[in-house]
């Protein structure tokens, strides 16, 4: 006798989401609209190339075979007429617009509804006069506190600009300085070496001097 199987051995399966509804073919709306739109447009170029603008382009055929040219006439702007439409036909397929414009109509209709379903759910607002004393004078108060914040801020960035600047212009003359003091050094190392030198010679003269003097007493002497 086969074992019977509970029905706890089966594995549960989750249900698979809902898929969104296909989109319908047929045009929509917007579709509509859109195809509305262009056959307008069609009508209207058509009307303006009229029998009479036509004829004024060809005037000799006009004034002599007039009926042959309302009937050339009339072919050229069914043609006209016909290829445009088949082109856009031929867009619209290749580019799937009336199925997007459906899908479109969609998506704004559902919108639509949970907008209306939060409306319906929304908490009425609480009336002015049941709030706090403190939340009524901070509402008063919140744009000329953030008219404030925004001029305190402008005051921060223009002061934080300066500073830079000041500091930029501080360095520079620090830079200055140093490069003075150097030239001072250098200036004050030659002074130095100069006095040093003088002496040296000086010293040098001052024995010359003693020698002189001594080679004159002796020749004084032996005299």
């Amino acid at each position: 006798m086969a074992a019977e199987v509970s029905s706890s051995s089966i594995p549960s399966r989750s249900p698979s989401p809902a898929s969104r509804p296909p989109v319908a073919s047929t045009p929509g709306p917007r579709a509509t609209a859109l195809q509305k739109l262009y056959s307008d447009a069609i009508a209207h170029v058509l009307k303006t190339c009229n029998y009479t603008n036509f004829s004024s382009c060809f005037p000799t055929p006009a004034q002599h075979v007039p009926g042959s040219l309302k009937m050339l006439h009339e072919q050229f702007t069914d043609k006209l007429g016909e290829s445009m439409r088949k082109e856009f036909d031929a867009i619209l397929d290749d580019r799937h617009v009336v199925s997007s414009l459906n899908e479109l109509d969609g998506l704004i209709e559902e919108a639509r509804k949970r907008k209306g379903k939060s409306k319906e759910s929304d908490v009425a607002p609480t009336p002015p006069h049941t709030l706090p004393a403190h939340h009524l004078y901070l509402s008063h108060l919140a744009p000329s506190l953030q008219q404030y914040s925004a001029s305190i801020k402008e005051r921060q960035d223009a002061v934080q600009t300066e500073n830079v600047e000041l500091l930029g212009r501080v360095m520079q003359q620090r830079k200055d300085i140093e490069s003075l003091v150097k030239g001072l050094e250098n200036v004050v190392s030659d002074l130095d070496a100069s006095v040093a030198s003088m002496q040296a010679e000086e010293s040098n003269v001052e024995g010359l001097r003693d020698e002189v003097r001594g080679l004159d007493e002796d020749m004084r002497m032996t005299t």
